[in-house]
């Protein structure tokens, strides 16, 4: 059984969970799923640091999900509103303080993000859960409402508005590689 403190600190060469005390290792990103992940980084990074909402971290970083779920995620992106910046430690932040979560999925993590991770994050209270699958170029947004996700869909123009990172909205057929 290992603890999560020293799960947390584990070196970053390759991404891994806590789960129940084990790590599972997880895939690395494919190419597009990196380009993806990159894309946002950087639209989420400019907005949350020029408008002062708040900060993104990328992977490898590990959510601390509520003690009785016994979980350490480690999703591919994560917004933390500013109210909760000073709640962020060295190599984690407990799930309380986290706004968004980013997946970028394909066909060998898509059971896992879909799914076990969809659950958790709904689970410890995370408001919003952004899903992207680098195979079938689509894009998924959810919302807690009453403790449960509900698919929030683009707008007329194709553009998603964020509820957590207030005025912040893109189209997400511009970050799918060319």
């Amino acid at each position: 059984m290992i603890p999560f403190e020293t799960y947390a600190c584990h070196d970053d060469t390759r991404m891994v969970e806590w789960i129940d005390g084990d790590l599972a290792l997880l895939p690395p990103l494919s190419p597009a799923q990196g380009h993806i992940r990159d894309q946002l980084l950087a639209l989420l990074s400019e907005y949350a640091e020029t408008s002062g909402h708040g900060l993104v971290i990328p992977a490898p970083f590990a959510i601390r999900m509520p003690e009785e779920m016994r979980r350490g995620r480690e999703p591919d992106l994560l917004f933390v509103p500013s109210e909760f910046i000073e709640t962020v430690q060295e190599h984690y932040v407990n799930s309380h303080g986290v706004g968004i979560v980013v997946e970028v999925t394909d066909a060998r993590s898509r059971y896992l993000d879909g799914v076990e991770k969809f659950h958790d994050y709904q689970r410890a209270g995370i408001p919003e859960y952004w899903l992207f699958d680098a195979d079938n170029r689509s894009a998924s947004f959810f919302a807690l409402s009453r403790r449960r996700y509900v698919r929030v869909p683009t707008d007329s123009a194709g553009y998603y508005h964020s509820s957590v990172l207030r005025g912040f909205s893109f189209a997400p057929t511009l970050i799918w590689p060319k």
